[in-house]
């Protein structure tokens, strides 16, 4: 039946963004394709592989049997605020804790797979809070030969109340289409801390309302370039 779904749902999504045109080969001597603004066209979601119960979707894998999304990147900031706990290599690296190497579009169809289900977007930026099904997510990686684990809030320090920032579910708040585009494409802010009505997922906590209040956790975030797995887990 999951298989089923996920052959519905990838049509599904196909076939909703008016932004994905079908590619036609041109002649030698045709004139260029011009586009109109919002309706260039768009990448499509990778094609859902099964092996037992895992499915990959591109660099994204759903175990099916946990729910779990697991996606891989590298640590990418450990000192300084950020907005993002994790975007996409052509996202806000500027201001992100990791970098995660995949398209967004499969992200979200393995959460979407894995149950969770997306709420009403806000309004705007740093107008929330944000609605949607909660989840955990956690961090792995190897370091000094030994492997650790820790939840994504371990690597976030809130400088108004000078700690870390509590453990909490995150949101899945699911991005959307407008203008012909997959804004989570487009942004490839994928999870963050400064509440993003075009992100995947948000935290849920107050302190996502204000862009300046996170800070990246310096005792806690491994060396960047870190190779680093993070999973996602429907509460």
């Amino acid at each position: 039946m999951l298989r089923t779904a996920c052959a519905v749902f990838a049509l599904g999504l196909i076939l909703a963004l008016p932004g994905w045109l079908a590619a036609v080969e041109a002649a030698p001597d045709a004139a260029p394709i011009i586009y109109r603004v919002g309706e260039e066209p768009q990448p499509e979601p990778s094609p859902v592989r099964w092996d037992n119960h895992i499915a990959t979707l591109g660099a994204v894998r759903l175990d099916a049997a946990t729910k779990t999304v697991i996606a891989t990147g590298w640590v990418n900031q450990t000192d300084g605020a950020v907005e993002v706990l994790a975007c996409g290599p052509k996202g806000k690296v500027h201001e992100s804790v990791f970098v995660l190497a995949l398209n967004p579009l499969d992200l979200q169809a393995a959460l979407l797979l894995a149950g969770l289900k997306g709420g009403e977007p806000m309004p705007d930026i740093g107008v929330g809070p944000p609605n949607g099904s909660p989840l955990d997510i956690y961090v792995d990686w190897r370091q000094d030969g030994e492997a650790r684990t820790a939840r994504a809030e371990t690597f976030l320090w809130n400088v108004q109340e000078d700690a870390v920032v509590p453990e909490t579910p995150w949101t899945f708040t699911g991005s959307f289409v407008r203008d012909g585009q997959f804004k989570a494409l487009v942004e490839e802010s994928l999870v963050v801390t400064f509440w993003d009505p075009f992100a995947i997922i948000d935290l849920p906590l107050p302190c996502g309302a204000d862009d300046e209040i996170i800070h990246v956790n310096s005792n806690a975030v491994p060396p960047v370039q870190t190779p680093i797995t993070m999973r996602f887990v429907p509460r």
